[in-house]
């Protein structure tokens, strides 16, 4: 938790008495007491010494995504297990069995009559007059009963964010609702603030902020000048500004005409992708949803979709000899020659608009890998190269090339390489150790090495040498190698950091070691070998002594983790021994599940959309399980696990059925199985790898 007054940042962790790191809900008190909902517990701070409620206290779950103070002083905890009153001495419990309309809790507000709203994850709205409880929901006109966000306008008209349905107004008697058809910029609302006009801000799932003055509405983007389209949170200070709070953006100010934003030291955004160093030695950085961040060494300069960039979401960076930028991102390449910015697409040639991959050849001609194919653009001249040329697959996530111009490309297919005029695919038959290929690197003796999901393969034109970590390697899957000037390759994993290898001994470095954050995803070394790592957590400079990162708290992996191609959630331990299913780099997004154990065979899978409940399926004797929200069986919450037969499992859900597949390849002691969706393709985003390490 960060304070900001105006000038000067302090942040407060756990190792300053707050509960967790992962803080949900802030309210403040008469008193100036600060309360704050978090993963594991309520935090009070007086300003100088700390007080944590949980659930031994009375509170009724650890896990607090709201928080509301009413005229008595008593506060209000939303939780995953229902609502919790605190007067100051006493804890009051109401749950479903009171008259809550669900014990998923993500909103709380009050009205001037003391009435409490409820907003919660399945049921609706309910509202509690202190002693009768009357729930709303999409039958009385509700948009959705999943409702994540409350406020409350000087008419005492009630306005409800929900998720995928857009905003609701209720005057008390009449239900009006608001969608993306009238101009909201999303239909999953997070977040609502009313500023002293009555104007409405809504804060979207994707879409930016919308502000509604009654008749109009208006949406800001990260090409206006917000941090990032995905806003969580929204305050309005005493002067009329409006803070914005975003998902790996950082925190945006807006006064009206002005908008500024506010980051980890400057950096775009956390979760960092791609990284390059030009001939200056200045650093560039490619992020999730930030765009680009340059780093002269003292200052930092961010470049996003507003000033040109094709994208904010960079996931390759090549620089040529002119000095000019080129920028892989989801929607094309960016070219940047220091002051202008030239932007190509599939319109211009691109095979693709979503590039993995960029390298530059002698000739100057750029590479690129797509999800299409690969292009290479000569300067005017475009050419495309597919899997009908004979390219292994058409998703290519790497590019290296050799002392004689050959292009190696990693792909999810196994490696092609392409001396000009043939093309030779290498896969797990050859020796490759796994065909799902994410790095390539070439040292001076021209061995390539390749950074697959299944270890690391050498190849030195005739023999195949695999390292995984059986030798010492921190984690099979492998997303980023450098090869530094002694010659000893860095290697980046999924959930393992670094591993640095020298030719005979393995060294891993980690978070305890002072590495910002175990998901390593770009490596880069600098003129004097300093060793730059491009993390979900920020980004982390190396040289024997010194560590600059930025920290977290990166808890210990327990045996099971769920990869997905988003990146990687790793289990942890909860507080009340519930398995934490959550992304290994950001604390408190909805990339966090809980797994938690209710008793017999029932267990529950905790996120911040809500909590599914499992239950037998009905009409079936297998055994299956439904994996759903608690009402609304035929909603998007619902999740079905199938037991097919010896260790095979079906993941359903309204998307489709996605049936499990072997990933190529026994590994003991671990068994990996491909979840792959029935109507997507392998590789696409509907890929999970549900991975058992006993």
């Amino acid at each position: 938790m960060s304070e900001f007054d105006g000038s000067t940042w302090t942040t407060y962790t756990t190792a300053d008495g707050l509960a967790d790191n992962w803080v949900y809900a802030i309210a403040i008190d008469e008193a100036g007491h600060k309360w704050f909902g978090t993963y594991g517990g309520v935090s009070e701070f007086d300003g100088s010494t700390w007080t944590t409620y949980r659930t031994a206290d009375g509170l009724a779950y650890n896990s607090v995504c709201a928080i509301a103070i009413d005229e008595d002083g008593h506060k209000w905890f939303g939780t995953y297990s229902g609502v919790s009153e605190f007067d100051g001495s006493t804890w009051t419990t109401y749950t479903e069995s009171d008259g809550l309309a669900h014990n998923t809790v993500r909103a709380i507000a009050i009205d001037k009559d003391g009435h409490k709203w409820f907003g919660t994850y399945g049921g609706g709205v309910s509202e509690f007059d202190g002693s009768t409880w009357t729930t709303y929901r999409t039958a009385d006109g509700l948009a959705n009963n999943y409702v994540n966000a409350i406020a409350i306008d000087e008419d005492g008209h009630r306005w409800f964010g929900t998720g995928g349905g857009g905003v609701s107004e209720f005057d008390g008697s009449t239900w009006t609702t608001y969608t993306t058809a009238d101009g909201l910029a999303d239909n999953w609302v997070n977040a609502i603030a009313i500023d002293e006009a009555g104007h409405k801000w809504f804060g979207t799932y994707y879409g930016g902020v919308s502000e509604f003055d009654g008749s109009t509405w208006t949406t800001y983007r990260t090409v206006d000048g917000l941090a990032h389209n995905w806003v969580y949170a929204i305050a309005i200070d005493g002067v009329g500004h409006k803070w914005f709070g975003t998902l790996g953006g950082g925190v945006s100010e807006f006064d009206g005409s002005t908008w500024t934003t506010y980051t980890d030291d400057g950096l775009a955004s956390n979760w960092v992708y791609a990284i390059a160093i030009d001939g200056a030695g200045h650093k560039w950085f490619g992020t999730v949803g930030g765009g680009v961040s340059e780093f002269d060494g003292s200052t930092w300069t961010t470049y996003t979709t507003a000033g040109g960039l094709a994208y904010n979401y960079v996931n390759a960076i090549a620089i040529d000899e002119a000095g000019h930028k080129w920028f892989g991102t989801y929607g094309g390449v960016s070219e940047f020659d220091g002051s202008t910015w030239t932007t190509y697409t599939t319109a211009d040639g691109l095979a693709n608009n979503y590039v993995n991959a960029i390298a530059i050849d002698e000739a100057g001609h750029k590479w690129f890998g797509t999800h299409g194919g690969v292009s290479e653009f000569d300067g005017s001249t475009w050419t495309t190269y597919t899997e009908a040329d004979g390219l292994a697959y058409n998703y290519v996530l790497a590019i290296a090339i050799d002392e004689d111009g050959h292009k190696w490309f990693g792909t999810y297919s196994g490696v092609s390489e392409f001396d000009g005029s043939t093309w030779t695919t290498y896969t797990e038959a050859d020796g490759l150790a796994h065909n799902y290929v994410h790095a390539i690197a070439i040292d001076e003796d021209g061995h390539k090495w390749f950074g697959t999901y299944g270890g690391v393969s050498e190849f030195d034109g005739s023999t195949w040498t695999t390292y995984t970590e059986a030798d010492g390697l921190a984690d099979n899957h492998v997303h980023a190698i450098a090869i530094d000037e002694a010659g000893h390759k860095w290697f980046g994993t999924n959930v393992g950091g670094v591993s640095e290898f020298d030719g005979s001994t393995w060294t891993t470095y980690t978070t305890v070691d002072g590495l910002a954050s175990n998901y390593v995803h770009a490596i880069a070394i600098d003129g004097v070998g300093h060793k730059w790592f491009g993390t979900f957590g920020g980004v982390s400079e190396y040289f024997p002594g010194v560590n600059v990162y930025l920290p977290i708290v990166v808890k210990n992996y327990p045996p099971v983790a769920l990869f997905t191609y988003h990146g990687t959630y790793i289990t942890a331990m909860g507080e009340d021994g519930d398995w934490l299913l959550r992304q290994g780099i950001i604390p408190g997004d909805c990339g966090r599940f809980g797994l938690q154990y209710l008793g017999g065979n029932n267990v529950a899978l905790v996120s911040c959309y809500g909590m599914y409940v499992t239950a037998p399926l009905s009409g079936t004797t297998d055994l299956d399980w439904a994996l759903r929200q608690e009402v609304e069986l035929s909603e998007c919450g619902q999740f079905i696990l199938h037991y097919l037969e010896s260790g095979k499992v079906a993941f359903e859900s309204c998307s489709g059925r996605n049936i499990t597949a072997l990933d190529g390849r026994e590994r003991e002691p671990e068994t990996r199985w491909l979840v792959i969706a029935g109507t997507g393709e392998i590789g696409g985003w509907e890929q999970y790898i549900l991975l058992y390490q006993p």
